[in-house]
């Protein structure tokens, strides 16, 4: 028969193990009673001995309960029933406390509320992890991480839709809490969409004289809504691949026209913003592509077979240039990955959706078969940035669709990027 636990000596400061202290609060032994004059009504209420602790006292937070000591409670008389009421006397403690005491610190602090630890633990997650999965590219980084973060701070739907691409991250590195970040990452990027199409709609009515700043922030929730797009769940089509619409192209496909119509209102204003590493980084990369063209000139062009299709099934001299402009944009990317010298990016694969997004990119809501034709080739740069986890899958989805669009004569057309896919292997997924 086990032998009963034997009381804590009241001076010895033991406790009794079985009792689970609150976090921040050392173990204190029973003391001899002690009558209070000062303790919080919660305590008094109840008729037990306050600690009288500040901010709170130890009881209430033992039961869960907010302390009155929070709301500047530092001396509440205890409940008396009208008939033994008795004259608070002269020498009361309540009445003869000196008048040079400092006030309590409790009398400052606001009411309590429950921390936003979803919030909290998003934003951990992205200023320590997600900021360098955005690109390859460190000499951004710091961007990412300070800059757009600080922003975010100033403008509530950049902060949201920093903390929903931080969700999407966490749900693909926490499979199994990956439907709760999901969730909370498809709700953060409505609400940051509602905001933001408030402020396009004020500024629409000003006659688009949109601050410089407010139109960078309106810019950059446009890229983190790209982002955001290539990671969110794929609906199943029908038919079983993963697109969204009727027509069978993603949306994010879509999505960079509106922030190359708020950059074209922002204009070289925005080198005078906080937007500006990432604008004069992106036109950086341009330019590299062109010098590497250059460089080159003297070797075939990549993508002249598909040119010649091209000149010899198109007739329209208007949908001619569209579709001859595609194609050299995308050769400048395409050319890039196979210099053995370039670093790797993946802006370099946004750079031609940004390019096509006016002329292109519409025909591809249509299935017209020669727009499908030239996507499927730049489904050859998606598989080749395939190591950032939001772009998984994609190059891969994509082919397969456009092969079930096209029509017999135009699969020939993309037996190119079908077997430069096969041939090549995924870079090391980012953990």
């Amino acid at each position: 028969m086990p032998t009963p636990s034997t009381p804590a000596d009241p001076g010895s400061g033991a406790s009794d193990p079985s009792i689970q202290q609150p976090q921040g609060y050392s173990s204190v032994g029973r003391r001899t009673h002690k009558k209070s004059r000062t303790g919080c009504s919660k305590c008094k209420a109840r008729k037990i001995k306050c600690d009288e602790r500040h901010p709170a006292c130890l009881n209430c937070i033992s039961h869960g309960v907010e302390c009155p000591f929070l709301k500047g409670d530092t001396a509440v008389k205890p409940p008396t029933r009208a008939s033994k009421t008795k004259p608070q006397s002269a020498a009361s403690p309540a009445t003869t406390a000196p008048s040079t005491a400092r006030p309590s610190p409790a009398a400052t602090l606001p009411e309590s509320e429950a921390l936003p630890l979803l919030e909290l633990e998003l934003l951990h997650n992205y200023t320590t992890k997600t900021y360098s999965t955005l690109t390859a590219d460190p000499s951004l980084w710091d961007f990412w991480r300070d800059d757009v973060v600080q922003q975010g701070l100033a403008c509530d739907y950049v902060m949201r839709a920093v903390l929903a691409v931080s969700a999407l991250h966490l749900a693909y590195h926490r499979p199994d809490r990956r439907d709760f970040y999901i969730e909370e990452g498809i709700l953060l990027h409505q609400k940051a969409s509602r905001s933001a199409m408030r402020v396009m709609a004020v500024a629409a009515g000003d006659g688009d004289k949109m601050d410089k700043h407010q139109a960078a922030e309106l810019f950059l929730f446009s890229v983190l809504t790209f982002f955001f797009a290539l990671a969110a769940p794929r609906r199943s089509h029908p038919d079983g691949t993963f697109f969204i619409g009727d027509s069978g192209v993603p949306d994010w496909a879509f999505l960079l026209s509106g922030g190359k119509s708020v950059l074209a209102v922002l204009g070289e204003r925005g080198l005078e913003t906080f937007a500006r590493p990432f604008l004069r980084y992106g036109r950086g990369r341009w330019d590299a592509q062109r010098a590497i063209i250059e460089a080159r000139s003297g070797e075939p062009p990549l993508l002249d077979p598909l040119r010649a299709r091209i000149a010899a099934a198109v007739s329209d001299p208007g949908l001619l240039r569209t579709y001859a402009y595609a194609v050299d944009e995308l050769e400048l990317a395409l050319v890039v990955r196979q210099d053995p010298g370039a670093t790797r990016d993946v802006l370099d694969a946004m750079v031609w959706l940004w390019m096509v997004s006016d002329s292109f990119v519409p025909l591809l809501k249509v299935s017209a078969q020669e727009a499908v034709a030239i996507f499927a080739h730049y489904c050859v740069l998606l598989k080749h940035h395939e190591s950032h986890w939001w772009l998984q899958g994609w190059g891969d989805h994509v082919m397969a669709r456009a092969h079930e669009i096209l029509d017999e004569e135009h699969r020939a057309w993309i037996e190119w990027p079908i077997r430069e896919m096969g041939g090549m292997v995924a870079g090391n997924v980012e953990r």
